[in-house]
């Protein structure tokens, strides 16, 4: 027996979420995906800021159970009821048997947002690094001076740099899955306009928001982890993002080449940056 739609979508801490997929519950952690099916599930209880999904088990034996810290208590309530009235009409539901046969844990890959996110704070310490490696070396060769160009200009480089990091990235995780992944139409949810629904290769149902108003949208998604989902754009679109990456990317590189010959200079002697203009 299907869950329906108006069970809410339960929020944890540490990005934590549990929601309905059809017959089953998701629980999304930061690194995997359980899916637990009504048929393992004894009750969901719902604990203050707490939910927790008790699964069945043989007599004498000890439960296993799913904990959800940090949720809405209100959220907690209206899911655990919701829940509970559901499961015994569930096909299939023995509450002897061992339900974490029926259980399936998936690891997930990073996702989009985590990957940029690692980028641009590797990239962001890369840059501070070589920004004050560069401005030790030009104190060193008596151009201490340099420092007050070096400070300002490392910012805009590093700026540049991860500006044009972000949309090449962005670029080349539209153009692989859109070459190398699964494309199919999503279909929008009439209670809930712009929220587009699409099926995964597993059964379960994925979401992905955009304007509203189509009755349905393409999508493409990686098979190896389908909640990483694109819109595919246009072509023009895809080039302009990927001109403007290269163009900060390369201004971002030149700043820095820049700062890096100037360095040179100073130690050769061919360059003063406390003398006259």
């Amino acid at each position: 027996m299907s869950i329906t739609p108006s069970i809410p979508v339960v929020q944890g801490s540490a990005k934590t979420t549990l929601q309905h997929e059809g017959d089953a519950l998701l629980l999304s952690r930061r690194h995997d995906e359980v899916r637990i099916p009504l048929a393992a599930i004894a009750q969901v209880r719902a604990e203050g800021r707490s939910l927790t999904v008790e699964l069945t088990a043989p007599a004498g034996a000890t439960s296993y159970t799913h904990r959800i810290d940090g949720v809405s208590e209100a959220a907690a309530v209206m899911f655990a009821a919701a829940v509970n009235d559901a499961l015994p009409g569930t096909a299939g539901r023995d509450t002897t048997a061992d339900g974490t046969a029926l259980v399936e844990t998936r690891t997930r890959p990073a996702g989009e947002r985590e990957r940029k996110t690692r980028l641009v704070m590797w990239w962001s310490a890369g840059a501070v690094g070589l920004v004050a490696l560069l401005c030790v070396l030009i104190a060193v060769a008596g151009q201490p001076v340099g420092i007050v160009l070096f400070v300002p200009l490392g910012f805009v480089a590093a700026g540049a740099t991860i500006l044009g990091l972000v949309s090449l990235n962005s670029w080349y995780r539209e153009f692989r899955l859109t070459r190398h992944g699964i494309t199919t139409l999503a279909a929008e949810d009439p209670g809930r306009p712009g929220t587009y629904l699409y099926i995964d290769p597993a059964g379960l149902v994925r979401q992905v928001l955009t304007w509203p108003g189509r009755l349905s949208t393409a999508v493409s998604y990686d098979p190896r982890n389908p909640a990483d989902v694109i819109l595919p754009r246009s072509t023009f679109a895809r080039r302009g993002e990927l001109c403007w990456g290269l163009f900060c990317a390369l201004c971002g590189v030149g700043f820095y080449a820049s700062m890096i010959a100037m360095v040179v200079q100073t130690f050769t002697g061919s360059l003063d940056l406390s003398g006259p203009a």
